[in-house]
């Protein structure tokens, strides 16, 4: 509400209430007063002189209660409503819920207070008798009642008008925190009010009647008078009673027939403390209950519409992708199967590879074996070599020593040939001596005789001689060319045993070469017999792998088998899915055109 509306309404409501009070409170109490109190015509005008300055006195209790209603109605406008915080939102709320009944606070004071003022006032002219004191006593019976309830039925009247803004209208207030005014009471004292005004008026004056305690003039003018206006107030009474039950009536039916027509987009105002009041919070729960389970189907229903589509389609998609899925599964079983028999090939392979492994590391063994035996015969050969070469180098010298001594021998053959030339020369000497001998022993006749005689002999001495001297001249002959050729033999065995030293000097040191390669051959075969042991290893490791992955593929093969059973089972299960998403899709658009019923 903006400033306009709500002084408006402050007006208004003041007005109203006062409106109450000086139209139909204060004539009929003043009316009571004059009939009851048997006033005449002067003092009458003196008790309605007073009763008009007690009542524009009690003005300033009106002006306090349209300050403070308007103060809070200022609360309410949309710009300073906004700012305020929810718990001060409920706060103003309720204070507005509660002021019909605080409002009663007002009257009572102005009562109280302006009845006594009224007949000070109005006694001041004169003395008053009792006759005409009892019935300002007995006016409170007679006012409060009615005034009471009416004001109540109005002032809720008038505030509903801001309970049904759209500010405070959906502001939720919890049901214990609400001040209770029940149908029940409001029955009651609205009864109440109306049988003590009949009882308490027509009583007094019939009662005062028949016991001639006072003397009515013109009684049944008077009494009709008083009925007229006791029935205007009871018509103004209960008319305020059944508007302010209707008004909260008209709203709760209005709701529900806008329910009725699945209108869900208003709620109902709480605009009295009545059951009715207390109702429509439930009423206003179960509202918004409705409106967001009815979001929940509009939503969740477009979403299972959509997402059966979505379904739908993807379904489609994966029954191609199954179709595909399927093939591919006899593809690979088919896959499979080759690959384990390849796997079992190669496992048989591994097998076998195994065994040759096992064999080429006992030949390695063998050989290293072996290399073993030409090292250590290498090496024996390597010390007989070396004492070959001490005993060749000896024989060398051997021979050399052998060769100085022929040479010695054939310079000694050669000093033998020439003195056996010299012997031959003096056997040749002695023989012509010989002859010579012979010729004189010749010529001394019988006294050379016997020097004849020694002269044979020595001639053939001589003869034996050079006979012996040609031979041992042919033997020294035969020994210088055997010493020669010795000689030319011993220097060709030096040179030979020269080159076998040669040759055994360059066998050591082949053998030396080979040793030393053997010996690289050792380690080599020492590393090839540790791979040969890891290819051992390894062989058996893929021996074993193979084995399981033979194994394996079996298994896998199987699987695939049981895949593609499961992947066929999946695509009729697929094409269910795909009818129901249809079936889904068409039952949630129908739900959608149901709720659609309800407006949010």
């Amino acid at each position: 509400m903006n400033e306009a509306k709500i002084k408006s309404l402050c007006w208004r409501l003041t007005l109203g209430l006062e409106l109450l009070t000086a139209v139909l409170a204060v004539p009929t109490a003043v009316l009571f007063i004059i009939i009851a109190g048997v006033y005449s015509f002067d003092k009458s005008l003196l008790v309605i002189l007073g009763a008009t300055i007690a009542l524009v006195t009690s003005y300033i209790l009106p002006t306090i209660r349209f300050i403070r209603f308007k103060t809070l109605l200022s609360k309410t406008i949309p710009e300073s409503f906004q700012k305020l915080s929810l718990e001060e939102k409920q706060k103003i709320k309720l204070r507005l819920l509660e002021f019909p009944k605080s409002n009663l606070g007002y009257f009572l004071i102005q009562w109280t207070f302006g009845i006594p003022f009224a007949a000070f006032v109005t006694f001041r002219f004169f003395t008053p008798t009792i006759v005409e004191s009892l019935p300002y006593a007995i006016l409170p019976i007679l006012i409060y009642p009615v005034l009471g309830v009416s004001h109540f039925f109005l002032t809720e009247l008038m505030v509903s008008e801001v309970l049904i803004t759209p500010a405070l209208k959906d502001l939720t207030l919890k049901e214990e925190t609400i001040p209770k005014v029940g149908i029940y009471a409001r029955i009651f004292f609205t009864m109440s009010a109306v049988f003590s005004m009949t009882l308490t008026a027509l009583g007094y004056l019939l009662l005062a009647q028949v016991t001639q305690f006072v003397q009515l003039q013109n009684a049944e003018l008077t009494l009709v008078l008083m009925a007229v206006f006791i029935t205007v107030n009871i018509f103004v009474l209960t008319s305020l009673f059944v508007k302010a039950m209707k008004f909260n009536t008209i709203q709760m039916t209005n709701r529900y027939k806008a329910l009725a027509s699945g209108d869900l987009r208003e709620s109902v105002p709480i605009i009295s403390s009545d059951e009715l009041g207390h109702g429509s919070i439930s009423l206003n729960s179960f509202i918004d209950s409705i409106r967001k389970i009815t979001s929940v189907v509009i939503e969740e229903s477009d979403r299972v519409n959509a997402d059966s589509k979505v379904i739908a389609t993807q379904t489609q998609g994966l029954t191609q992708a199954m179709m595909e899925q399927a093939s591919s599964s006899e593809e690979m079983s088919a896959g499979v199967e080759e690959m384990s028999a390849s796997i079992r090939s190669t496992a048989f392979g591994a097998k076998k590879q195994n065994d040759i492994t096992k064999e080429a590391k006992d030949l390695v063994l063998g050989m290293e074996s072996s290399i073993i035996s030409v090292h250590d015969i290498m090496n024996l050969t390597e010390s007989e070599t070396k004492q070959m070469e001490e005993e060749t180098k000896l024989g060398q010298s051997a021979l050399q020593s052998t060769l100085d001594a022929m040479s010695e021998i054939e310079s000694s053959v050669d000093h033998t040939s020439n003195v056996i030339q010299v012997i031959g020369e003096i056997s040749d000497k002695i023989g012509l001596l010989s002859l010579n001998a012979s010729i004189e022993a010749a010529r001394a006749g019988d006294a050379g005789r016997g020097f004849a005689v020694v002269a044979s002999e020595i001639s053939k001495l001589g003869e034996q001689t050079l006979s012996n001297t040609k031979r041992i001249l042919e033997a020294v002959s035969k020994a210088s060319s055997s010493t020669k050729s010795g000689r030319l033999a011993v220097s060709n065995t030096e040179k030979t045993f020269t080159q076998i030293g040669m040759s055994v000097h360059t066998t050591i040191d082949l053998i030396k070469q080979s040793s030393d390669m053997t010996k690289k051959q050792l380690e080599l075969v020492k590393h090839v017999k540790e791979s040969f042991e890891k290819l051992t290893i390894s062989a058996m490791e893929i021996e074993h792998n193979t084995s399981e992955q033979a194994s394996t593929s079996e298994e896998l093969a199987k699987s695939i088998a049981t895949i593609t059973e499961g992947t066929e089972y999946l695509n009729q299960f697929v094409n269910d899915i795909d009818k129901l998403c249809a079936a889904l899709s068409a039952k949630a658009s129908n739900l959608r055109k149901t709720i659609d019923f309800f407006k949010i």
